[in-house]
């Protein structure tokens, strides 16, 4: 067997847990290549792959190690003979290049670890324009029962008509439609490389018709599709774009507060409106797991306060947070909702 035939039969499960990934029923973790809180990513130990029912994301085990440890296919190939094949020789690759695996959790260190901000993404104007273009074309379809209920759900979740019109959200009434136009106006190739359309060539938000936008400088940089109501057993609570890095919710609010005030960090994109409908300037992560090198020069003019999920994750995260702005002498706080409410959202929609 040659050497790539050998490094695609490393056992892919071990290689995940070794990573630190817990795996959940059925073989799932949660996907380190998308923000997301319920577990997709499923892995297939029968042929040593995975796939991710969120974002699309699939492979074999040398795949999977290369997105987590921020490496090409061929380097993560030898990285993984190297930890796992007794008889993998050094000499076959750069010599000292090669490095031991160990967990892709900061929360197992002393100090939290920035990821690496590896990608093969590359953002292009053109994808902006087809976000808008998509969201055009959702907003100018006629309302029908799934615009309905998507309001009424967002309503029941205490959002106002100004905030839902202020932050743009929109409702994908037509799945049917809304692909056809975009397939008919732009190359399958810019609808695949944006993230918007998944390798079979169809539009990833079938079953999340509540789309959530995210602007950069007033255009749109990243969509979230999330489901009415809540998540199944077969369908995520989210779907984000195919193989695009999360983006910074609501990052535009920072050119528009003062030096020295506080800006609130939330882990959803929810909490942030809400708090925002409040009147306290925030931004979302999209999740506590997510945090991109190049956004901690966007925080140092503020007082940060992380005020994330009221659960034991959501609190360790806000002090790993805190420890990690502390680094780079950013002033952070935490604040928590009160017991009995599960994040800010539920807090302010359901308080008395």
């Amino acid at each position: 067997m040659d050497l790539l035939s050998l490094a695609r039969t490393i056992d892919i499960v071990r290689v995940v847990t070794d990573l630190g990934y817990e795996l959940h029923e059925n073989r799932k973790i949660v996907c380190p290549f998308h923000a997301e809180k319920t577990p997709s990513l499923v892995i297939y130990p029968q042929n040593n792959t995975y796939h991710c029912f969120g974002c699309g994301k699939h492979g074999d085990v040398i795949n999977f190690y290369a997105g987590v440890a921020g490496l090409d296919y061929t380097p993560a190939m030898h990285e993984l003979a190297f930890n796992y094949l007794p008889e993998y020789q050094p000499d076959l690759y750069k010599r000292g290049q090669l490095k031991k695996i160990q967990s892709a959790f900061p929360v197992k260190t002393d100090k939290m670890v920035l990821p690496s901000d590896t990608s093969a993404y590359v953002y292009k104007p053109l994808h902006s324009v087809i976000y808008e273009d998509f969201q055009r074309i959702c907003e100018a379809q006629p309302a029908n029962e799934v615009r309905t209920e998507a309001w009424a759900y967002l309503l029941a979740r205490g959002f106002t008509e100004p905030t839902l019109r202020k932050f743009r959200i929109f409702t994908v009434n037509d799945y049917s439609d809304a692909q056809s136009q975009l397939r008919k106006k732009y190359n399958l190739l810019d609808l695949q490389e944006c993230g918007l359309f998944n390798e079979k060539g169809n539009l990833i938000f079938y079953r999340h018709p509540i789309i959530i936008p995210y602007y950069r400088k007033n255009r749109i940089v990243f969509l979230q599709g999330r489901v009415i109501r809540n998540a199944t057993e077969t369908v995520s609570r989210y779907q984000f774009l195919s193989g695009v890095p999360v983006e910074l919710f609501n990052a535009d609010v920072m050119d528009l507060i003062k030096t020295g005030q506080t800006l609130y960090v939330t882990e959803g994109a929810f909490d942030c409106m809400t708090l925002m409908q409040e009147g306290m300037p925030a931004v979302s992560l999209g999740s506590a797991t997510m945090f991109k090198r190049e956004w901690m020069k966007l925080f140092r003019r503020f007082e940060v306060c992380f005020y994330f999920d009221n659960d034991a994750a959501g609190q360790k995260a806000a002090q790993e947070y805190s420890d990690l702005f502390s680094q780079y002498r950013i002033s952070t706080r935490s604040k928590t909702v009160k017991e009995g409410y599960k994040d800010v959202n539920d807090y302010f929609s359901k308080r008395e």
